[in-house]
């Protein structure tokens, strides 16, 4: 999906779908739209045969306030939800473990939303999410056991 002409909305583009992404200096083509709304897309470079084209699909730039979460970390998410992947040079994406009001003792064990990471090379998730994983799987546990005992 591409952003529109007046970047409101998405559109598929059969052919500019088909580039793989690239990021600075790794971008050889660049999108544009003509006064009907067509898409052209132009070379910024010679490539030579059998090279891969590339377009950015977007940034991972950690001075771009848009791609900041509420806890103000860098969040790279955007790629990884829009197009499944995150760019070569964010190490972590967030993994939207969000607990609306979390307790005193959860906030203990490490919850943190600028924390609630997974990485890019390993697939592993940061310990504070296991760490939140846990605590909420042993207290929910805990709640079950007391309604079986009073129920």
């Amino acid at each position: 999906c591409f952003a529109t002409m007046d970047g409101d909305d998405v559109q598929l583009i059969p052919m500019a779908d088909m580039f793989n992404h690239g990021s600075g200096q790794d971008v050889e083509i660049e999108l544009s739209w003509d006064e009907d709304g067509s898409c052209c897309a132009y070379s910024t470079c010679d490539i030579p045969a059998n090279r891969p084209l590339r377009i950015s699909y977007g940034s991972y730039n950690p001075n771009n306030v848009s791609i900041r979460n509420a806890a103000g970390a860098v969040d790279p998410s955007f790629l990884f939800a829009r197009y499944g992947f995150v760019d070569h040079v964010a190490p972590a994406t967030f993994c939207k473990l969000l607990v609306h009001n979390p307790s005193p003792e959860l906030k203990q064990v490490g919850y943190d939303p600028s924390q609630m990471l997974f990485y890019r090379d390993s697939g592993k998730i940061s310990h504070p999410v296991w760490n939140v994983v846990l605590y909420q799987t042993l207290e929910q546990r805990a709640e079950e056991k007391l309604v079986d005992e009073n129920g």
